[in-house]
């Protein structure tokens, strides 16, 4: 009986870091995307024409720098789908921790329940044994005291498992609360996710308009002189 509280005990340990470390996991997930901080390069093609109206080779070099300020902003579009890339992944990453942490959750809340059960059991059984001696008035003081000493003592070690096993379904109630709130900071980092992704995809479109629309003045400019 002692041997097997005592390998309880080390399977309880063990049981235990295991939630913790779930536990400290679940208290990673409240993450949040990085903002786009993406401003396009503002200009007026009318404005530099009539700037430069008479001055074909500066209205030309004005508008390659314009140009140039366009292929800032794609490199930093396109940091930008990179960075978003990670994080869609990292996000699915999420997903797969929250759902390997619930099954293993589910299967300790069976594991534990089971565990409390059969201590349960034991214990209306050691207390059946206890009333039996009480009543065995013909046994010698030495044999019913012993006998008395070793029950006590599987009571107490019985109750030193039920309260540790009360003590891991709590955690394991936490552990639930926690996996919950895991799940919902995973649905608002994919809301802003796609939230990004909108806004990324709407800034990608306006950058290809403006660098095709210097593209094309930038042709005309070629023949002005």
């Amino acid at each position: 009986m002692q041997s097997q509280m005592k390998i309880n005990k080390q399977r309880s340990m063990k049981k235990y870091f295991l939630l913790a470390l779930l536990a400290l996991s679940m208290s990673a997930f409240a993450q949040h995307v990085t903002p786009l901080s993406i401003e396009l390069t503002e200009f007026k093609l009318d404005s530099l024409r009539t700037l430069y109206l008479a001055e074909p080779p500066m209205y030309r070099a004005a508008l390659n720098m314009v140009a140039q300020s366009l292929e800032m902003d794609a490199a930093a579009v396109n940091e930008a789908k990179t960075q978003l890339k990670v994080e869609r992944a990292h996000s699915k990453q999420i997903a797969t921790s929250i759902k390997e942490a619930t099954k293993m959750t589910n299967e300790l809340r069976k594991l534990y329940g089971k565990e409390e059960s059969e201590l349960k059991s034991m214990q209306k059984s050691v207390v059946r044994q206890q009333e039996t001696i009480n009543r065995q008035m013909e046994l010698n003081v030495e044999t019913r005291e012993n006998y008395m000493q070793f029950l006590a003592k599987q009571q107490s070690e019985l109750g030193y498992a039920l309260r540790e096993a009360a003590d891991r379904m709590r955690a394991i109630t936490d552990l639930e609360t926690s996996i919950q709130k895991g799940q919902t900071a995973l649905q608002t980092f994919n809301h802003e996710i796609e939230a990004k992704a909108k806004d990324l995809t709407s800034i990608e479109t306006e950058l290809k308009q403006r660098q095709a629309a210097v593209k094309a003045e930038l042709k005309t400019a070629k023949t002005m002189k």
